[in-house]
Order: C-alpha cells, then structure tokens, then sequence
C-alpha cells in the first residue's frame, strides 16, 4: 500500500470499491487528473492497473458523466496495439476503470535513456501506433495526448501499446460534454489548433502530435522547447519546424519530409489520415537506402547561395549631388571601395581559425567551451570560429544512457580540445578512445522473443553487467561503451537463465565509431 496519506487513503477506498476479489498492491503513478494503482485479481490471478479519477479534485457532474461516457467508448476498440479496458466502476465515492498491467517502460523512458533512435528502430513503434490511431480514428474517437509517455513497450512481446485515451473526445461532438477553450494536451506535442482551444478538433490534430513524437525519436528532443508551457506554445503556433534531417544527417530525406509535413501549421496542409501516413512511410521504406548528404556539403550548399537584395528607391541616391565627379565615374569609384571593403571583410572572416568538430560515435556527444553547451547528434559535423591569436579550450562528453534507478550505463567516454594559439582549420573528432583505451559500443538486435539481459566481457576481468533489459523486436539497440580487448565478449541471458554469446570481438568494432552489431535469434539461446 502507498506511504503518502492521501493516496493510502484512495487505495483503501480502492479496495473497498472492488471487493474481496482485488488486492490493491501499489501506486503505480499520479497524474494531473488521475492516479494508477496496481491491482491484483485474486480470482483470475492477473495483475491490473486501475486508472482512479484523484478524488481530491472537485468533478462536477458534467465531467464525470464525460468520463463516463468516454471509457464506453474507449472499451468498444479493440486493437493489438491499443492497451484495452477490462471494466468501469464506481464505488467509495471514486470513479475508476481497470487495465491490463503492462511489464515493461514507456518510450518517454527509451528517449531519456537512449535519445534519439535508429530510424528503423523508431518506424518500428510508431507504424504501429498509428495503425492503433487509423483504428481508434475509424471508431470517432480522437486521442487529444499522443506523447511518447503514453506509448508503453511490452517487455514480454515487445509490442508499442496506445494508452490513455482518459482525455480523447467524440469526434460526433456528444452535446454538452465538451467545453469550448477547455484545452487538454502536453505543450511539447501540442497542435496549434489544439493549444488555441479549438472545440472542433478532427484526426489531423493527432497526427500533428504524432510527428512531434516521431520528429524526437530520430533526433532526440522534441521540435519546440523552451522555458515555459507559454513559450513552447506560442512556438508550435508561430515558428516553422526545423527540418529533422538537418538536426540528424543520418535521417532519410523522404521520412525527414513524411514528418514535416505531419507538423503543418494548418491542418490541410498536413496527411489527412493515419492511412495516408502509413501509406508514405511504407513507401518511403520500400524505396530503399539513400544517400545522406555529407553536413559539409550541406553547410557548403548554404553558405553559397546567390541572394540579391534589393534597395528600396526612397534611399537610393544621386551620386553627383554627393561628390564633384562625373556620375559614370562617381559610380566605378564607388563599386571599387565597395568591391575593395568586402574584399577585406571575406578575407578577414575566411581566415579567421575555425574549429571543425564530428562526432564519430553512435550517440550523442556534450561538447562545452566558453560556457556555451551544444549536443551533437551521431554523424554530426559543427564548425565554430575561433578567436584570433588567442587560447580556446573545449571539452566533450558522452551522453551516456540511463537505467530506470538513474543509474548510468557503460563508460564515461570524454576528451579535451585545448588550442594555444589556433591557425586555419583545425580538425577534431569524438572517437571511442580514452588515452591508450579502446572502447566498443555492442548495438543488440533481439530476435530471440523474450527480453535479455546483457553482460559485457563476460568471463574477462573488466567484466560489466549493463543493467538493462533489451526487449524483444529491439534492432541495433545502443546500451553504452565498453572497453575493448582482443578477446571481448558480449553474453545475452534470457529470463530462464537460457544464454549465448559473442566471443572475440577485438577485432570487429568499428575503429572510429567502436560499433559493433550484434543480432541474438531464439536458436542462440542455450
């Protein structure tokens, strides 16, 4: 039972609404305007999550009879990718409805720990999450909070299941059950119709949801932050999406494409349904491979194009009525100084030293100097101009991924850029070395079905279990850098304490990145 007096108390109540069959066990976790218990069903022995409206919130009768009447609906959907409703009921003066209980972390936790996602990886969550929004959508149910928090991946099957549709509305507009400005959502993945309180929001709102959360899959953060809900909001209303593949090089420009058109400020210019959004990505995926612009050549493509400005007549000027010369004369003198001043300029900035960092590993990296912090994706190039004939130091940082108790996996990989006097161009890259050190990151795809436990330089004296659980259906899933020796090893453990194992490895990582694939099938296990 919960420790905290107020929810001890909801669990009791809990537990007297549903009777002598039920063991309210634990609070699984409390949200804005609602809480989940973790229930066991003492007669069918199953394990349960009970969503429980927070009684310390006042309802009116109106909101209940919405909930009511939503959890209807919801339970009428029936998906494989859309978490089920068991049953609805009423008691000890909460309302309440029962759920399977999912063994497994959300993608919101997968983000947190891993940032951003191999595109493949991340396309295979969200193809079927929006199979389970096409469906739902068919139904006349919107979703309203399409989130990565809300997308739990099943430890057991490895299946993306669609939770929460505690705040979806009747696309039929039921009279009287939704208020017009009543706004509902998370700001970071919120439709511009959605955060103005629009009352006749339709399936693209979704959808816009949906590429926010696909956009923070492949790059790692969502499209808009800030410092307050007002200003995330206000971008997602105003400020064009940036492009994923210029976060991300290693992006496929047609899915860079599929998302951006997800985000459209208006809702015509976005897919008009989940269908025709699977449709592109299937498509995209069918094309195969394609070639990722080099981020030199993208810079290089940037800072090269013609732009003609114009100036407006009211400041043009006669330049006989400024100096005593002839007007042709007047105006060759004029495009020489000009000609000579820009020249001066260029040459100035073009041989100001320039920093020219990449980052080599497959994860992202911290790279701090001056008190600035910039995060660079893998693959990512940035160029940065130095001070003249003074010192510059930089340091970068492994952003290492984290276990559920914080803990973080694998080794801390760094380095130092210390320039005592910088001239031209001056390259340096995150490689996976510390010193004299090799590191090697295992990238694990799990085909075996069930979830594994990774130890790393099983049997060797630097021997490191990650901590972590791979689950199933995971593709080249990254879970930290390890020191490499000749004889590495790599040993998965399923949950029957069946094994298998990589051996000698020294030889097989990427040199510069440390990558090595691994791909663990049921037959593996012993």
């Amino acid at each position: 039972m919960p420790d905290d007096p107020s929810t001890a108390e909801t669990a009791q109540r809990l537990a007297g609404a549903l009777g002598a069959k039920y063991e309210v066990r634990a609070l699984l976790g409390r949200g804005g305007f609602a809480e989940v218990y973790e229930v066991f069903d003492l007669e069918l022995e199953r394990r349960l999550a009970v969503k429980v409206l927070r009684p310390d919130i006042a309802w009116t009768s109106g909101m209940l009879q919405r909930f009511r009447h939503e959890t209807r609906a919801i339970a009428r959907l029936q998906h494989p990718h859309i978490l089920p409703i068991h049953f609805v009921g009423e008691g000890e003066g909460l309302v309440y409805y029962a759920m399977p209980y999912v063994e497994g972390r959300s993608l919101g936790d997968l983000l947190r720990e891993s940032r951003a996602l191999a595109p493949e990886r991340a396309l295979g969550i969200a193809m079927p999450v929006l199979q389970a929004l096409e469906h739902a959508h068919a139904q006349g149910l919107i979703h309203r909070d399409i989130k990565p928090d809300n997308i739990l991946l099943d430890a057991a099957s490895g299946r993306p299941l669609l939770v929460d549709f505690g705040i979806a509305k009747r696309l039929d507009a039921q009279a009287g059950l939704t208020q017009t400005g009543f706004v509902v959502g998370t700001p970071h993945y919120m439709s511009p119709e959605q955060a103005l309180g629009q009352s006749d929001l339709d399936a693209r709102s979704d959808l816009y949801a949906f590429g926010a959360v696909l956009f923070q899959m492949v790059t790692g953060a969502p499209p808009f932050d800030g410092e307050s809900s007002q200003e995330i909001v206000g971008k997602h209303l105003a400020e064009p999406p940036p492009i994923p593949a210029e976060v991300n090089a290693r992006i496929p420009p047609w899915l860079s494409r599929v998302i951006t058109r997800c985000l459209a400020k208006k809702p015509n210019d976005r897919y008009q349904s989940a269908a025709t959004v699977l449709e592109a990505l299937a498509a995209g995926r069918a094309s195969g491979p394609s070639p990722t612009p080099s981020p030199d050549l993208v810079i290089a493509g940037v800072s090269t194009e013609a732009r003609t400005e114009i100036v407006p007549s009211g400041e043009r000027r006669s330049a006989a009525a400024t100096v005593a010369v002839p007007r042709r004369r007047a105006k060759w003198w004029m495009a020489l100084a000009l000609g000579a001043a820009a020249i001066a300029v260029a040459a100035w900035w073009v041989t100001r030293p320039v920093l020219s960092f990449e980052n080599r590993l497959v994860t992202a990296v911290r790279l701090t100097s001056a008190g600035r912090e910039r995060v660079l994706p893998p693959g990512a190039r940035l160029a940065v101009r130095l001070p003249r004939r003074r010192a510059f130091v930089a340091t970068w940082t492994l952003v290492r991924p984290a276990n559920a108790d914080g803990k973080l996996r694998g080794a801390e990989l760094s380095g130092t850029i210390n320039l005592a006097r910088p001239r031209g161009r001056i390259e340096r890259a995150a490689r996976a070395t510390r010193g004299d050190e090799a590191y090697f990151a295992p990238l694990i795809t799990n085909a075996t079905g069930v979830a594994l436990r990774v130890i790393v330089n099983d049997g060797l004296q630097g021997a490191v279990d990650c901590g972590c659980a791979v689950p199933p259906g995971a593709t080249r899933e990254f879970i930290g850098y390890y020191r490499l020796y000749r004889n590495s090893t790599v040993t998965v453990i399923g949950p029957q304490g069946r094994t298998a194992r990589f051996r000698d490895l020294g030889s097989e990582a990427d040199r510069e990145s440390g990558a090595i694939g691994l791909r663990f099938a049921a037959t593996d296990l012993r």
